[in-house]
């Protein structure tokens, strides 16, 4: 058999198999990854994820190509995938031009979601002037199409899993394959994925010594751009199934494996794993369980239910008060008493993995905002390392344990300044300057480069400067960075807070989180969209202007809150 020969000749391979296959053994010992096993550890080639040293331009275009050849939407479809793709990347922070990080940015350019290219695409089709059924196309393409494939059962495959080592798949022998997923289009979608990554991974890398030959078993028909391109970049494609576009040369497979059209016939396969190439685990906020063993696709997906589920609401708002708490260099939050009782009947691995996904929904939602500052994943990892150490803290094993630390009064924790982005430091020092102009402005907790400063400077003159600087919220930017640190893409606080304090109204509602956090600061820090990013850009607005009745920063320091603005 084909895969036999690849093997006695040293070459390695990859085979990617039909859906339906099952079964028997094979030559080369090769690993078996099954992306729809939920038994297995998932592996991750994100398609928004370009490889390393790939012109960006370049892999947006195959993306967007990939889309077509797949599901074959309508013309203005496809011109709206493609503008809102160049969007995303943009908004992610990567310079079309050269693919580095855009000019000014301390982290690495982001990584879009499937939901932020939702948003560019419909918002792609406004502005190319899409009609009303035009656009409820563009819609049903997003929501009917691609939508399932990332919540569906191969969705971990592409983005939620582990980080595949892509070279490793060409290293080895490898075979791939979709059990359970029966639809042509995802499953054209879901090779072409791999095989466009693995293009851009050979033309990165340069010349190997030994092409490594890739079997395809899969219906090709959508992928014939793909298939060329693989083969241009260094590996030998050879189709294994009936009808396939190019067929297999006598010389390729021996008489007993091919069939009447001589194409070579893959044997069943075993939907078992050998050794799996990751590159790490699947988010800098994995505790010791995942470092010790990868977490297998269902306890991500129960980790995934359980952090949506209205029994988690205090974990999630801990965890986006803890990450405010960073953010803006204010005291941490105490671990409130729901949240101890509901993580009560977990294991260790469940609590760990369950912490991981909300701490890190929680930063990535603000990553936007955080790469211009430094890498959000290592913010990431400070938030999930304290955030462990709050709740072992609170454990009431150790509270009921005299001797342990933990029962020990401790001072309150503050988050250092160094994770405050600079649109939330330019918040800060307008928070704290007084309604009275001609009082004596306190010092800058944080020093804003080009801002005009003396001792002494009035609380006038001091907010004059802030008004006149780079920072400033009545440039649009600005605004957008501050309000997404604040409250994230998709702002889910006030959500929570109506189930954690139902029955209450609004302002209620977020006291009486601010109590049970510990945190004093909240409800200020809430309240600056409403009161110091809103009133900055509204022409006229009372709110800005020293001395009137509305001027309203320094609350902070009065201990009264206007209502805010969560969500």
């Amino acid at each position: 058999m084909i895969l036999a020969q690849l093997t006695a000749a040293g070459t390695p391979w990859l085979a990617l198999a039909p859906p339906a296959a099952q079964a028997t053994s094979w030559p080369g010992d090769p690993a078996v990854i099954d992306i729809t096993n939920l038994r297995a550890a998932p592996l991750t080639v994100n398609p928004f994820e370009p490889e390393p040293g790939c012109a960006i331009a370049a892999h947006a275009e195959r993306l967007a190509a990939l889309f077509e050849a797949a599901f074959r939407p309508p013309g203005p479809v496809r011109a709206a995938i493609r503008l809102a793709l160049r969007q995303v990347y943009t908004n992610c922070g990567w310079d079309l031009a050269t693919g580095a990080a855009l000019p000014g940015a301390a982290g690495p350019p982001g990584i879009p979601s499937i939901g932020e290219l939702r948003r560019a695409t419909i918002a792609a089709a406004a502005d190319l002037g899409c009609d009303v059924a035009m656009r409820a196309a563009v819609r049903a393409f997003l929501d009917v199409k691609l939508q399932p494939l990332w919540s569906g059962q191969a969705g971990r495959f592409l983005a939620g899993g582990h980080p595949v080592d892509v070279p490793g798949l060409l290293r080895g022998n490898v075979i791939f394959m979709a059990r359970d997923v029966a639809d042509d289009e995802a499953a054209a979608f879901l090779t072409g994925v791999l095989l466009t990554r693995l293009t851009e991974q050979l033309r990165s890398r340069g010349p190997r010594p030994q092409r490594p030959a890739v079997v395809l078993a899969v219906p090709s028909g959508r992928l014939r751009r793909v298939i060329d391109e693989i083969r241009s970049a260094g590996a030998d494609v050879i189709p294994a199934v009936p009808g396939s576009d190019v067929p297999v040369r006598a010389s390729q497979a021996s008489a007993d494996d091919a069939g009447a059209n001589g194409v070579v016939t893959l044997p069943f396969l075993r939907a078992e794993t050998a050794a799996l190439p990751l590159l790490g685990r699947k988010s800098p906020a994995c505790g010791l369980q995942c470092r010790q063993r990868p977490c297998s696709g269902y306890e991500l997906h129960e980790a995934g239910l359980r952090a949506g589920a209205d029994g988690q609401v205090w974990l999630r708002l801990w965890a986006q008060t803890l990450t405010l708490a960073f953010l803006t260099g204010n005291p941490l939050p105490h671990v409130p008493q729901p949240l101890r009782s509901t993580r009560a009947g977990l294991d260790a691995r469940a609590r760990e993995c369950l912490l991981a996904t909300v701490v890190d929904g929680a930063v990535a939602d603000r990553a936007r905002a955080l790469r211009y500052s430094y890498d959000p994943k290592r913010l990431t990892a400070v938030v999930a390392s304290a955030a462990a150490g709050l709740l072992a803290a609170a454990n009431p094993a150790h509270q009921a344990n005299p001797a342990h630390p933990a029962s020990r009064p401790a001072p309150p924790l503050r988050a250092g300044h160094v994770w405050v982005i600079p649109q939330l430091r330019w918040l800060h020092e307008a928070e704290r300057l007084s309604s009275t102009p001609d009082d004596i402005a306190p010092p800058l907790d944080f020093e804003l480069a080009g801002l005009v400063d003396w001792p002494g400077i009035r609380a006038g003159d001091r907010l004059e400067g802030l008004r006149r600087h780079r920072l400033s919220m009545e440039r649009e930017e600005n605004r957008t960075l501050a309000v997404t640190a604040l409250l994230g893409d998709e702002p889910t606080f006030d959500r929570d807070l109506a189930i954690a304090a139902i029955g209450q109204d609004k302002q209620q509602r977020l006291r009486y989180a601010a109590r049970m956090l510990g945190t004093l600061w909240l409800e200020v820090v809430l309240s600056w969209p409403s009161r110091l990013i809103t009133p900055a850009w509204e022409p006229g607005h009372a709110a800005w202007e020293p001395g009137h009745a509305g001027w309203e920063p320094g609350h902070a320091e009065a201990g009264t809150v206007p209502e805010a603005a969560t969500g």
